[in-house]
């Protein structure tokens, strides 16, 4: 049975968008690469709140609600003095707890107001990425993924992508491999069967786990010494994506794929891939090309669906290939309602 429903941007029964959900604010997000807040404030938007990051001189990283107190300017335009986060507007002067600690045109010894402190937010790093939640406490926790740091893999970061389209319609979209042939003809998928066959979909703590059976290693740039191939996908919930593919000469492939829902429609897609077998320079920079290229390949159909995004598998027509798309429907809509 197929439930009619108006794919557009208002809120309906039995889809989700992201901005809209009071639960999506008590989880973690990755906003960031860790490398990429060092010496400068670094402005992002999270479900349609804009953040500001940065870093003290002992390396903590803190976050914010991207106002200042005083006439809202932008922090993240500012400047870091010490452990102090500077407001570009008027100089005001923020410590890592977010409380004011100067006000350049108060005589000194004056008192401070005691509103003139920020909206602080909770942040951590873990996984190569820097994570913000929007509610302080956030009962949900952030993926685990030891291979992090295990000295055995080599971590690439491919890049962040900013895609116009819904946070759960990419996750979804890699939780199918029926699409391969077609979206993927131009990189890997030219000689995928779409009839690929599915081992097990299997709910867990943290969201679904797919498994695939041994199938023919895809054309990547090391694939002519690689002959077979057998993964496991994990989805952890709400928006993170672990894919581990093992190989039969004994080397393992973990893409990584971290979603930052930006606001509705509107999501930023941290990829990285971690290795067992990178070798040289150009190995990296291969890697980075082939992921790139499959990505943008995704982002080019994936942004032609709209920005609500079907948690009722009613809403559309499935075939028997879909179960792991709607078990992460299932699992999504429950985690939500859990949360709210």
């Amino acid at each position: 049975m197929t439930v009619a429903a108006d794919p557009g941007s208002g809120p309906r029964d039995g889809v989700l968008l992201v901005g809209q959900s009071p639960a999506l604010r008590r989880c973690w997000h990755p906003v960031a690469f860790c490398g990429q807040i060092a010496a400068a404030p670094v402005a992002r938007t999270l479900l349609g709140t804009p953040v500001v990051l940065w870093r003290t001189p002992d390396g903590l990283l803190h976050s914010a609600v991207d106002r200042c107190p005083h006439r809202w300017a932008q922090l993240s335009r500012g400047t870091i003095a010490g452990d102090r986060l500077v407001c570009p507007y008027h100089g005001w002067q923020f410590g890592p707890d977010g409380a004011v600690v100067e006000i350049p045109q108060l005589e000194e010894g004056a008192p401070l107001p005691p509103s003139a402190c920020l909206s602080m937010l909770p942040a951590v790093e873990a996984c190569g990425m820097a994570w913000v939640s929007l509610e302080a406490q956030p009962p949900v926790p952030i993926p685990v993924i030891p291979e992090f740091t295990d000295t055995r893999f080599d971590r690439v970061e491919v890049g962040v992508i900013r895609y116009h389209a819904s946070a759960p319609a990419i996750i979804d979209n890699n939780t199918d491999s029926t699409h391969v042939a077609f979206v993927h003809s131009g990189s890997f998928g030219a000689d995928q069967d779409p009839q690929i066959g599915i081992g097990s979909v299997e709910r867990t703590s943290f969201g679904i786990s797919i498994s695939f059976g041994e199938m023919p290693v895809a054309r990547t740039p090391t694939a002519q010494r690689r002959g077979t191939r057998w993964s496991v996908t994990e989805m952890w919930l709400p928006f993170v994506q672990v894919g581990r593919m093992h190989y039969s000469d004994g080397s393992t492939h973990i893409l990584v794929k971290g979603c930052c829902p930006v606001e509705d429609g509107v999501t930023d897609v941290h990829l990285a891939v971690l290795r067992n077998d990178v070798s040289d320079a150009f190995d990296r920079q291969a890697i980075i090309d082939f992921e790139m290229a499959v990505e943008l390949e995704d982002k080019a159909v994936l942004e032609t669906l709209p920005a609500a995004f079907p948690l009722d598998p009613r809403l559309q027509t499935h075939s028997k290939h879909d179960r792991p798309g709607i078990a992460y429907r299932q699992a999504l809509a429950d985690f939500l309602a859990g949360l709210s």
